[in-house]
């Protein structure tokens, strides 16, 4: 993720979720182009907004950062189209939710920020990338929705069932998205990650992994040659789901797991394998495009001459990236080398390590799969070694 600037005398460092400039304290965001964000100019007569380089273009706050400040979006009033039977005025990212928590309830209020917080963070990435990214009114058949919303009570962090309401399960649908408001509370997911035995579990990543299966969907399952070769790689995606999941949860993951899988869950069932997968190469190019952001090196002691520097490195969300290309293999080996300042860097703050994770050969020739598959290039993949 970048950071950005403000074109103030002083220049300041916007952040991703900035919604102000905190020197000269104007308003800044998100248009519905996604890729910056960037400070806009105030016309008080009509209280609509603009930038300075277009001031023929009005802008107005999406409704959310308007009235909830769940978000920093902004709408380009003069390509807004709104929905017919609805009177929102929602930014891009905005515009993929379906159902939001019940906003009666204040306290899903700063959850439901959060939830913002960590779905624009992966939608930003995967607008850079070569990938369709359209909601459900652009593309009704093949578009992509969220819903966000509770099963429990909020006040005791998620413990006791809410009356006449229906079990949500986090996952995807046919590209629908559902994620349990209980994964934005730091107590309720710390309690649900002790149960489950796992070391790792985030919000973003959350949403990294079901928008996996999406694209599953989107670049794999409609292609009988595609899928066929991504069976060689994750195995046959037609074993019985549910069978996988009941034999997951009673026997846990084979002791070997860690030789060609990336986390325990990847081991349940290909579906999983693919999403785990896809989440882990989602975190490592938005990581390693943090720190070409901040010209951290990622240089170690001791390794290969043939790792490159991060600075050096061209990444997938590079527009020309194919033209001008970093390999994945260079990409992972820099990744790896990096990760170990990174866990560094957490262990001298008291925190956990914050990429606990090993990429074997078998786990990297999946995360190759993931990049050429995205890329549309699984012509140009290594073949598979029998």
């Amino acid at each position: 993720m970048k950071t950005f600037q403000c074109n103030c005398k002083d220049q300041a460092i916007l952040f991703f979720e900035s919604s102000h400039c905190l020197s000269c304290g104007r308003t800044v965001g998100l248009d519905d182009q996604f890729d910056q964000v960037e400070p806009f100019e105030l016309d008080e007569e009509t209280g609509l907004f603009f930038k300075a380089a277009q001031p023929e273009i009005r802008y107005q706050k999406c409704d959310n950062n308007a009235q909830f400040k769940v978000c920093n979006g902004m709408v380009n009033l003069n390509t807004f189209v709104p929905v017919a039977d609805k009177d929102e005025v929602l930014c891009f990212a905005c515009r993929f939710n379906e159902t939001v928590p019940d906003l009666n309830v204040v306290e899903h209020i700063p959850l439901w920020k959060k939830m913002e917080t960590a779905k624009r963070r992966s939608l930003y990435t995967l607008n850079a990338l070569p990938v369709p990214l359209h909601n459900i009114i652009q593309d009704p058949e093949r578009g992509l929705s969220f819903d966000f919303t509770t099963d429990r009570n909020v006040k005791d962090h998620f413990v006791s069932q809410l009356a006449d309401h229906e079990t949500v399960f986090t996952g995807h649908d046919c590209g629908h998205i559902t994620i349990n408001l209980a994964e934005a509370d730091d107590v309720a997911r710390s309690h649900t990650k002790l149960a489950m035995g796992e070391h790792y579990r985030t919000l973003l990543g959350h949403f990294r992994h079901e928008l996996g299966h999406y694209y599953f969907d989107q670049l794999i399952a409609n292609s009988p040659k595609k899928h066929a070769l991504c069976k060689q790689y994750f195995g046959d995606d037609e074993l019985d789901y549910q069978e996988a999941l009941k034999q997951h949860y009673e026997k846990g993951a084979p002791e070997s797991w860690r030789e060609t899988f990336i986390s325990e869950y990847a081991t349940m069932h290909p579906y999983e394998d693919w999403a785990e997968t896809w989440a882990h190469y989602m975190h490592i190019i938005d990581t390693l495009e943090t720190a070409q952001n901040f010209s951290i090196t990622g240089s170690t002691s001791g390794n290969s001459v043939d790792t490159e520097e991060v600075g050096e490195l061209h990444l997938p969300q590079d527009a020309s990236y194919f033209s001008a290309q970093t390999s994945i293999t260079n990409i992972l080996d820099t990744w790896m080398d990096f990760s170990v300042i990174l866990n560094s860097l957490n262990r001298s703050m008291g925190l956990s390590d914050a990429y606990p994770f090993v990429l074997t050969q078998a786990v990297r020739i999946k995360l190759s799969f993931i990049h050429h598959a995205i890329h549309n290039r699984l012509n140009l993949l290594p073949a598979l070694k029998k």
